[in-house]
C-alpha cells in the first residue's frame, strides 16, 4: 500500500507538472515531509510521514495560464469526485490519496467554498494559509520542480494551527512534525529563519508559538530560535 501511495503521489505531480499546473501550486501539509528530506540532504532527522491527505495551496488571485479541467486530467487513475462537509468543498477521492485544495482566507472568516474556475473546483479557505505562501522555495524532486513552504515558515503555521484542531490526532501530529522540522533546521544551523519569521509575526500570533513549545517541553528550543546558540544566557 505504501509503495502504491507514493507511486500515484508521484504520478499526479506529474500530470499536474505536463499541464503547467504544478508551477502555480504549493505542495502543502504531510506529504511535504518527504520532499523536506532532500532539503536537508543527510540530517535525517526527520520521521517519514504520509498520509492519505494530498493538499495543494493555491495563491489567489489564481494565475494559471490556461483552464484544465482537473477531473478529466485525474479520473482514469480512480479519482472520483466527492465534496467535504456541509459547505460542500470538492475533494477527489482515491483508495490511496484524498486531493484537497485549499486558498489562503483572508477578511471576514467564511465557509463557503472557493471557486477555481480554470480548474474546474472549488477550493477551502483557511487561516495562516499566507504564512505558508510566503518564503516557499523551489525543489527538485524526482526531475520535477515542487514548491513548498520553507520549513521555518511550515513549522510555526503548524504550531498555529494545532490549538484550532478539533481532532486531537491531528493536532497532535501538527506538533510532532513542527518539532521535527525545527529540530533539523537547528541541525542544520537555520534556526535564524525561524527567529527572523517569528519577529514579524502579530503578539498574539508569537504567544501562541511560545506557549506550544513550553508546553511540549521544548522550552531549550524555544530559547535557541529567540535568543540563538551563542547568545548569553
Amino acid at each position: 500500500m505504501e509503495k502504491k501511495r507514493y507511486d500515484l503521489f508521484l504520478e499526479v505531480l506529474r500530470r499536474m507538472g505536463s499541464t503547467g499546473i504544478l508551477d502555480k501550486l504549493v505542495l502543502v501539509g504531510s506529504w511535504c515531509i518527504l520532499l523536506y528530506q532532500d532539503y536537508f540532504r543527510e540530517k535525517g532527522l526527520l520521521p517519514s510521514i504520509r498520509t492519505r491527505d494530498l493538499e495543494f495551496l493555491i495563491p489567489t488571485p489564481p494565475s494559471f495560464d490556461q483552464t484544465t479541467n482537473l477531473h478529466e486530467l485525474l479520473k482514469d487513475l480512480g479519482f472520483v469526485v466527492d465534496y467535504k462537509g456541509e459547505a460542500g468543498y470538492m475533494i477527489f477521492v482515491h483508495p490511496d490519496l484524498i486531493l484537497e485544495f485549499l486558498v489562503p482566507a483572508r477578511g471576514r472568516e467564511s465557509k463557503k467554498p472557493h471557486p477555481i474556475a480554470q480548474l474546474g473546483i472549488n477550493a477551502q479557505a483557511l487561516r495562516f494559509m499566507d504564512l505558508l505562501l510566503r518564503d516557499s522555495i523551489p525543489v527538485l524532486f524526482n526531475d520535477m520542480t515542487v514548491t513548498i513552504p520553507h520549513p521555518a515558515n511550515f513549522a510555526l503555521q503548524k504550531l498555529l494551527i494545532a490549538r484550532r484542531r478539533k481532532q486531537k490526532d491531528k493536532a497532535e501530529k501538527d506538533k510532532a512534525q513542527a518539532i521535527a522540522i525545527l529540530r533539523a533546521l537547528d541541525a542544520s544551523d537555520q534556526l535564524g529563519a525561524v527567529r527572523s519569521l517569528l519577529e514579524t509575526m502579530p503578539q498574539s500570533w508569537q504567544r501562541t508559538i511560545r506557549k506550544e513549545l513550553t508546553e511540549l517541553g521544548e522550552k531549550a528550543l524555544l530559547d535557541l530560535i529567540v535568543k540563538g546558540r551563542n547568545s548569553s544566557r
